[in-house]
């Protein structure tokens, strides 16, 4: 089998990548462990525990970002995904029919410790630099705007809130959905419920070996290979080199329901976070942890995830609890995503490492990468993401 490029997995930078190559003209094969097939059920509400890319286990928020005024890297990585998420969403539902939910919903920022006082007063400071809003507000416009945290507003005397109003929030089940309905419909293959065995490189010729469930080793043959596997990418290839460059850290979410919606923003308090949805179901995160690459929910986490939903939103009380699950987040360890062409190689790309914002960079990683793999000038130098890709040598 021939093709021009092979992506490695069919996660949120796997599948925009594969979606921008297609929309330029590129044959695409996209390899991934799990099955993929664009679900009926809405799957906000249910959850999706069984996949493997961390992609789906996300809760998909958005955070403020400003292309035009920032100068990192990275801030501006971030900048141009958050202005390209709006057209691409609209594109992927007039050509998969999926409606991925993106939502400019805005996003409350609390604190009631010293601590987390602190830690966000840094954060406003850093975002007026980017010209991001975000103004303080006062404990009775919270309560006005989300009855739901009135008490524990009124009961915290060392609260403050702060109001972002370009926070957007997306369904990433949703938007993985609509990706691979626009990949199906622009040609794009899938070698579904595969696994990446080997990668050997002749000249401007990469075979990529592939083992399927009940199906025999058989051998791909591409033009150019990327790597998307997320905290899996190292276990793909000796060649790759990327064995002990990706940490997994796993992150728990709780999915509750409510008869009717009782959130109607964001709620970020720290690393943790309620995202309501339209239909009044509720995420309530997340967590770091470094246990290798073990899936799965504790219920320790699951209990402290009550008691915080309980403390800060009350109405949740009575929530129905509809499901939990986790994901495995790629972790590099100088924190910066690894994105472009292996220095002793001029075929093999890697897009990996991009920890807990997959979702929000991928349409960034894609737009960039996509013009580096044609040997054009990107919007952003991927190498300068931190030490890039040569931090693999290094």
């Amino acid at each position: 089998m021939k093709t021009d490029v092979v992506v490695i997995g069919a996660g949120a930078i796997g599948l925009t990548l594969a979606y921008e190559l297609a929309r330029r003209g590129r044959t695409v094969t996209v390899i991934d462990r799990d099955r993929l097939v664009v679900e009926e059920t809405d799957a906000c509400s249910i959850g999706t525990p069984f996949r493997s890319a961390t992609s789906w286990a996300a809760a998909g928020i958005l955070p403020p970002a400003n292309l035009d005024s920032a100068t990192d890297p990275m801030d501006r990585l971030r900048g141009l995904s958050h202005q390209l998420f709006p057209e691409w969403v609209e594109r992927l539902k007039a050509e998969s029919g999926v409606d991925s939910q993106l939502a400019r919903c805005g996003g409350w920022y609390l604190s009631d410790t010293a601590g987390e006082t602190a830690s966000m007063v840094g954060m406003v400071s850093y975002w007026r630099e980017l010209s991001i809003e975000c103004q303080e507000r006062s404990l009775g416009e919270l309560s006005s705007r989300e009855p739901a945290l009135a008490s524990w507003a009124d009961r915290e005397s060392r609260a403050r809130a702060w109001w972002v109003p370009d926070e957007y929030q997306i369904c990433p089940p949703l938007f993985l959905q609509a990706l691979i309905g626009a990949c199906d419909r622009s040609g794009v293959t899938f070698l579904d419920r595969s696994r990446v065995v080997d990668l050997r490189e002749d000249g401007s010729d990469v075979t990529v070996s592939v083992e399927g469930r009940h199906q025999p080793r058989r051998q791909v043959h591409a033009g150019q290979v990327v790597v998307c596997g997320g905290t899996w990418s190292g276990f793909m290839a000796e060649r790759l080199k990327l064995a002990t460059s990706l940490v997994p850290v796993r992150g728990q979410v709780l999915l509750l329901k409510t008869e009717r919606p009782v959130l109607s923003s964001i709620i970020n308090f720290g690393q943790r976070y309620f995202v309501p949805r339209r239909d009044g179901a509720v995420l309530v995160g997340s967590c770091e942890e470094e246990v290798g690459f073990q899936r799965g929910t504790t219920p320790a986490m699951l209990t402290e995830f009550r008691e915080f939903a309980h403390r800060i939103c009350p109405p949740l009380r009575k929530a129905r609890e509809l499901g939990a699950w986790s994901g495995l987040r790629p972790m590099t360890f100088d924190g910066f995503p690894i994105c472009g062409k292996l220095p002793d190689s001029e075929s093999i790309f890697v897009a990996a490492g991009h920890f807990r914002s997959g979702i929000h960079l991928s349409p960034g990683t894609a737009t960039c990468l996509a013009d580096v793999m044609a040997g054009d000038q990107p919007p952003i130098d991927l190498q300068s993401l931190g030490k890039g890709v040569r931090h693999l040598f290094g």
